[in-house]
C-alpha cells in the first residue's frame, strides 16, 4: 500500500509540473495573438477585426483578409468585396459580383441572392437604390408611382416604380440598358430584397456618395451596396483604447466572447496598466513566432518531465521485467 501511494503522489506531482507549463505556454500564445490594422488598403478599427480575438465579438469572423489584397464581408448568402468601410459616420460598402453593373452593357448578368444575418448589427442604408430589371409581372407589383405616395408611403411599400430616374439615368452609362424594363423598389428588410431578386431578371444597388468639394457637400450616385453598423459602446473598451491608460486594443476572449484589452505584455479585462500599447505585427510573424514558442516550450516541459521521472527512479536491478527486492520476497 505505502509503494502505491508513492506512486500516486509522485504521479500527481508530475501532473502539477504539466499543468503549470501548459499553462505559461497558453499564455504566451494568447499574448502573441496580435491584430491587424488594415487589410487592402482599408483600415480595421473597433468594432470590426480581421483576426480571432480582435475587435467586437458581436461581429466576429464576419470580415475575411486574403493575402492582404482583398477585404471581403461574409453573409449567409456568400462573401462580398468590401469597397470602403467608415467609422465617423458606421457604414461599410459592399459591392455585389453578380450585380450588373456598366461593364456588362447591355446583358443583363443572372443575379444571386443576397441576405444579411440581421443578428450581427447590420442593416440596409436607406442611401441605397435598388434597381429590378425584367421583373416577372405575375409577383412584383411594376407600375408608375402614384403621387400619394409621397404623402403616404405605407401604402406604396409593395410598388416597383417605373418611374424612377435613375432608371433612365445609370451612373456612368445613362442608356445602357434602354431596351430592359426597369423599376425602383426599397427592402425594408434583406428578405424583401431576396424576394425582388428571385422574380427579376437582375437588379444593382446605386447609393448616394455624400462628398465634400470646396466646402459644399453634394451627393454622386455610385454602384454598390451601402450597409449600416452598430458600434457596440462598452465602457471598458473606452477605457482600454485611452492613451493615458495604456492605449491597448479592444478585443475579446475567443473561447468564451468576454471583454479582454490586449497589451503589449498581457491581455486585461481593463486596461493596460503598464502603458504598453499593443504593437501590432504581420500574421506571418504572429504565427511564426507562437509556433516556435510553443516549440521551444514543449521542448522543455519534455527534458523537465524526463528529468523528474530519472530522479524519482527506483535504483534496483530488473530481471526479466520483474523487480528484485528482497522485502518483496519476504
Amino acid at each position: 500500500m505505502e509503494k502505491g501511494s508513492q506512486f500516486s503522489d509522485r504521479m500527481s506531482q508530475i501532473f502539477v509540473v504539466c499543468t503549470f507549463v501548459s499553462v505559461l505556454l497558453i499564455e504566451a500564445a494568447a499574448q502573441s495573438s496580435l491584430c491587424r490594422t488594415s487589410c487592402a488598403g482599408l483600415s480595421i478599427q473597433y468594432p470590426f477585426g480581421i483576426d480571432d480575438g480582435c475587435g467586437s465579438v458581436d461581429y466576429r469572423s464576419l470580415l475575411v483578409c486574403t493575402n492582404d489584397t482583398l477585404l471581403e464581408l461574409r453573409t449567409p448568402t456568400g462573401r462580398y468585396p468590401v469597397k470602403n468601410i467608415s467609422y465617423d459616420e458606421p457604414h461599410i460598402i459592399i459591392s455585389d459580383p453578380s450585380m450588373w453593373s456598366c461593364k456588362a452593357g447591355a446583358k443583363l448578368p443572372q443575379s444571386q441572392s443576397f441576405s444579411l444575418d440581421v443578428s450581427r448589427k447590420f442593416s440596409l442604408s436607406n442611401l441605397n437604390t435598388f434597381l429590378y430589371f425584367k421583373c416577372n409581372e405575375s409577383s412584383v407589383l411594376v407600375q408608375p408611382q402614384l403621387r400619394y405616395c409621397e404623402s403616404q408611403p405605407r401604402r406604396c411599400e409593395t410598388l416597383c416604380d417605373t418611374n424612377n430616374y435613375l432608371c433612365n439615368n445609370l451612373p456612368g452609362c445613362p442608356k445602357a440598358l434602354s431596351g430592359a424594363s426597369c423599376c425602383s423598389y426599397y427592402p425594408r428588410t434583406s428578405d424583401s430584397l431576396r424576394l425582388m431578386i428571385e422574380n427579376c431578371e437582375s437588379y444593382t444597388s446605386v447609393y448616394w456618395e455624400i462628398s465634400n468639394v470646396s466646402g459644399a457637400y453634394t451627393q454622386l450616385p455610385a454602384y454598390g451596396i451601402r450597409l449600416n453598423y452598430e458600434i457596440p459602446i462598452i465602457t471598458h473598451c473606452l477605457n482600454c483604447q485611452d492613451d493615458g491608460r495604456g492605449g491597448g486594443t479592444c478585443g475579446y476572449d475567443t473561447q468564451f466572447g468576454n471583454f479582454t484589452c490586449l497589451c503589449r505584455n498581457k491581455n486585461v479585462t481593463t486596461y493596460c496598466p503598464e502603458h504598453g500599447r499593443l504593437q501590432h505585427l504581420s500574421r506571418a510573424r504572429v504565427v511564426a513566432g507562437t509556433v516556435v514558442g510553443v516549440a521551444v516550450g514543449g521542448m522543455i516541459a519534455a527534458g523537465v518531465i524526463i528529468w523528474y521521472l530519472r530522479k524519482i527512479r527506483p535504483n534496483r536491478p530488473l530481471r526479466l521485467g520483474v523487480a528484485n527486492s528482497r522485502n518483496g520476497m519476504s
